[in-house]
């Protein structure tokens, strides 16, 4: 029976989907909930909340394969078919994420019957895309050591003692399981007695959301009594700014809809005191966007550089917390706001490591892929013109220049692009501006927050790969094309067609990477990294730390101090 619960404890996905989706509600629980965007396809079934009782303490489901199908969950996505590339047992019984279509969790509080026994109780609530993954549930279950048992008419699969973890199939796609068959019987009584279906009702205007969820803080404060109130009290920073939100709010729900941005809307139903609680809810706001503005001065002010990540996440905050909104409607209290899918898919990667890994993997190889892919584009230029493009191109009429980007574009498979750029205006022109925002794959950073800038350039000045007018040949490269960069990969805000690029004198080194670093190891900092190209066409990594005056060596082409590092 313990392979049935296994999703519950460490899957990558559960932690990816289920927990990211259960942070999301945390974390706006003082923040803000979003109006909810209209699908403008179709919307999907309502989620089954016919069946929870209204004693549960809440409810908390989401739709799996909807959320892994959209571009914010595609981290996820990729993890799992690594994962299902390495356990053929991947998932839940052996299903595949993308066929779970929904999953309900239904909380219960109880009274522990001997010391150290768990306060909840949670019965799943599971449906099938396919009737397939829902045969292959049947066939895992089968193997277990359960047995059948009745409760008022209704058969289900329970341990020997009949109070131990419980399954029950509802029809072909969908079942219900709990770790106690005592729990399970609670969705039995729902089902046969036709109950009040206080919950769906609750929840009724967010039953096709994405995430939907629902608490009972009357009952729950009520279970832990005040002894848990001092705790929260003593241990909670800014505890009197969110002790209202806590004190007056009877049942609390929330919503979430995922498609091209996340939508969350988060609604505190009161008796009373409903003002309080807005004042509350807006002053949390106030103080998030007054710490955010100070964070991100002290960073700026910071000698450390900011990465990518950092500063697309704090922008991120920054336009989540400007469409945030407190309304105040009789008791109750809505607290929304709109937030960017880059950010909830950043949000998804920081919440698992395995996740963040893989990121870091996937987009520095991306980065080494197109320094690559630069370097054979300069190596064919140089086979057709017997030399390098000069980092500034003249166009047709001899004096607007143009930069060596542009000019490589027919050999990066861009020729549509090229034949639309005017060598005969300046880059900046009306027309050429327009074709500066076009995205091109091969010079945009993976790690960059504006996609339509650059994140590769040459090194221009004497003695450099593209020190000249006319273009550097290989045979001008004495020191040796192995031992001589010509691309660096560089955080400047430079949109791709500016022929602007990094000038190096000889002597002061400038500033290079930018974009990624390698993680603190043993006490020690973290160390900038970055890529750069050979005139050879490899691809190589160097940290910040490398030696100055091997740097320095490598930037030239004919210095007569050949690198002997490799």
């Amino acid at each position: 029976m313990q392979r049935l619960f296994h999703f519950i404890a460490s899957r990558p996905w559960q932690l990816a989907v289920i927990q990211t989706a259960a942070l999301l509600s945390c974390f706006f629980l003082f923040g803000s909930p979003l109006l909810a965007e209209e699908n403008k396809t179709s919307k999907p079934e309502p989620f089954q909340l016919y069946l929870v009782p209204d004693d549960a303490l809440g409810v908390f489901a989401l739709r799996p394969a909807q959320l892994l199908a959209e571009p914010a969950f595609k981290p996820v996505l990729e993890l799992t078919v690594m994962e299902q590339q390495k356990d053929p047992h991947y998932g839940l019984l052996g299903i595949n994420p993308i066929d779970l279509k929904t999953v309900t969790m239904i909380h219960f509080l109880q009274k522990p019957e001997k010391t150290g026994q768990g306060l909840y109780s949670i019965v799943y609530l599971i449906e099938v895309t396919n009737q397939q993954a829902h045969t292959k549930i049947q066939k895992t279950i089968k193997e277990t050591e359960l047995v059948n048992s009745t409760y008022r008419g209704k058969t289900f699969l329970t341990t020997a003692s009949n109070q131990g973890s419980s399954v029950m199939f509802l029809d072909e796609k969908a079942l219900l399981f709990s770790d106690k068959a005592s729990t399970l019987k609670k969705i039995i009584d729902q089902i046969q007695d036709r109950k009040d279906h206080a919950w769906k009702e609750r929840l009724q205007p967010m039953l096709s959301n994405s995430v939907v969820g629902g608490i009972n803080l009357q009952q729950l404060r009520e279970t832990l009594a005040a002894p848990f109130t001092q705790s929260l009290t003593q241990q909670t920073p800014f505890w009197p700014m969110i002790a209202p939100v806590w004190q007056n709010t009877e049942i609390a729900t929330l919503g979430i809809t995922v498609q091209k941005e996340l939508s969350l809307e988060l609604i505190f139903e009161q008796k009373n005191d409903s003002e309080q609680t807005k004042q509350c809810l807006q002053g949390l706001l106030a103080m998030g966007q007054n710490i955010l503005s100070q964070m991100k001065t002290a960073m700026k002010q910071s000698d450390r550089p900011w990465q990518p990540a950092e500063e697309a996440q704090f922008n991120h905050f920054e336009q989540f917390l400007k469409s945030s909104q407190v309304k105040q409607t009789a008791n109750r209290v809505t607290f929304s706001s709109s937030i960017s899918a880059d950010l909830v898919s950043e949000m998804v990667v920081r919440s698992n490591p395995e996740l963040q890994e893989a990121r870091v993997a996937a987009r520095r190889s991306v980065a080494k892929n197109n320094i690559k892919q630069i370097m054979l584009a300069l190596h064919n230029y140089h086979e057709r013109h017997h030399h390098f493009p000069p980092a500034v191109v003249m166009g047709p009429d001899g004096k607007t220049p143009h930069s060596w980007r542009v000019e490589l574009l027919p050999y990066l498979d861009q020729q549509a692009l090229y034949d639309k750029y005017r060598l005969n205006e300046p880059w900046d022109s009306e027309h050429n501006l327009k074709i500066a925002e076009s995205v091109v794959p091969v010079f945009s950073h993976p790690n960059s927050s504006k996609p339509a800038n650059t994140g590769y350039f040459v090194v221009v000045g004497e003695g450099t790969a593209f020190g000249n007018k006319q273009g550097v040949s290989f045979k001008e490269i004495t020191d040796g094309t192995s031992n001589t960069i010509a691309v660096v990969e560089a955080k400047r805000d430079i949109p791709w067609t500016k022929p602007e690029d990094i000038h190096y004198d000889g002597k002061k080194l400038p500033k290079f990477g930018g974009f990624s670093e390698n993680p603190p190891v043993n006490g020690q900092p973290a160390i900038g990294v970055y890529y750069v190209g050979s005139c050879d066409g490899r691809a190589r990594m160097i940290m910040d730390n490398m030696d100055q005056e091997l740097l320095k060596a490598l930037l030239t082409i004919a210095d007569g101090k050949p690198d002997h590092s490799q």
